[in-house]
């Protein structure tokens, strides 16, 4: 089998790698996209991001390692109705995503971004506007109980949080969380507490879940905040409730536009503190993303189960 890796695999991950495909199978590693278009038209596996304009590129290609956890851009029709296996690095980014969702939280919550415009400025102080907010004790409801939720709950709990959550297919409540209900409860939900945190993927079913009708049955001292996927919420709905302070605060790594336009009302919100989709970065990110892959690589030359199979048709 020949091996086609986006990007270079080196030291110890090299050697294993190495050792794993012996001299039976072959790996190479494209430093252009010419090069790995033309290394393409014979690989067995792909082990990167195959975006819909390099697929065709992949005729024989049987197993596809995507280097993301959210599939939403992997479910163009070429690849979704075809007969590829596809496996996704789902888990791997909870810890940092989450440290990003309770860096904006604490950023809003603690006034950091006033701060920091302060700072630009060379002022002390300022006109402060928001509350100073101790996060210790909320109730923080979580949306999505994959590997990301659950480290939300974790670092939740770390701060005395009672945690609530809703999931569409998970029943089996996590020991982190306090309650677990069905997606039919979502409104019951954010109603109930302090923060919102979505940690969903980005599916049909999931497009624009976040709506004017379930912000605005949040309090108005809450805080939303969205790492996962910017089309989960609807954004000129949510602008609005910000807009009329419905709601205390927004965190967004994501939002429905990246970049976000330059004419974005979110830019100019002092209630809002936006990042550029930065919180699956992380100083561990690819040697974390590779080991899995020769994890998967090595169950996959012995024709077991590989793990973080993509249901094509549920989208992740």
């Amino acid at each position: 089998m020949k091996i086609l890796l986006q990007g270079r695999v080196e030291g110890e991950l090299l050697e294993r790698l190495e050792s794993i495909i012996g001299s039976e199978h072959t790996y190479v590693a494209p430093s252009s996209r010419e090069e790995l278009i033309a290394e393409g038209k014979d690989a067995d596996i792909f082990y990167g991001y195959c975006s819909e304009d390099l697929f065709p590129y992949f005729p024989n290609i049987k197993w596809i390692q995507s280097s993301s956890a959210g599939m939403d851009r992997h479910m163009y029709p070429a690849l979704r109705e075809s007969d590829v296996l596809l496996t996704n690095a789902a888990g791997l980014y909870g810890t940092h995503v989450a440290d990003q969702a309770f860096a904006l939280l604490l950023g809003l919550a603690r006034g950091i971004h006033e701060s920091v415009r302060n700072q630009d400025k060379h002022q002390w102080g300022g006109n402060r506007k928001a509350p100073m907010i101790e996060i210790d004790g909320f109730k923080i409801g979580i949306v999505g109980m994959g590997g990301i939720g659950m480290q939300m709950a974790k670092r939740a709990k770390g701060f005395d949080m009672y945690v609530m959550a809703v999931d569409a297919y998970r029943t089996d409540k996590p020991a982190n969380v306090d309650e677990l209900m069905p997606m039919a409860q979502l409104s019951n939900m954010m109603s109930q507490v302090d923060v919102v945190m979505i940690a969903c993927p980005l599916t049909e079913e999931t497009r624009g879940l976040i709506n004017k009708d379930n912000l605005s049955v949040m309090q108005p001292t809450a805080f939303f905040i969205n790492v996962a996927r910017g089309p989960i919420v609807n954004e000129p709905d949510l602008v609005e409730i910000l807009k009329e302070r419905k709601i205390a605060a927004a965190g967004l790594d994501v939002t429905e536009i990246e970049p976000l336009p330059a004419d974005s009302p979110l830019w100019d919100l002092d209630n809002v503190i936006i990042s550029p989709h930065s919180a699956g970065g992380s100083q561990h990110r690819m040697r974390r993303i590779t080991e899995f892959f020769l994890d998967n690589l090595e169950q996959y030359l012995k024709g077991e189960e590989l793990k973080n199979v993509v249901n094509k048709q549920l989208g992740f």
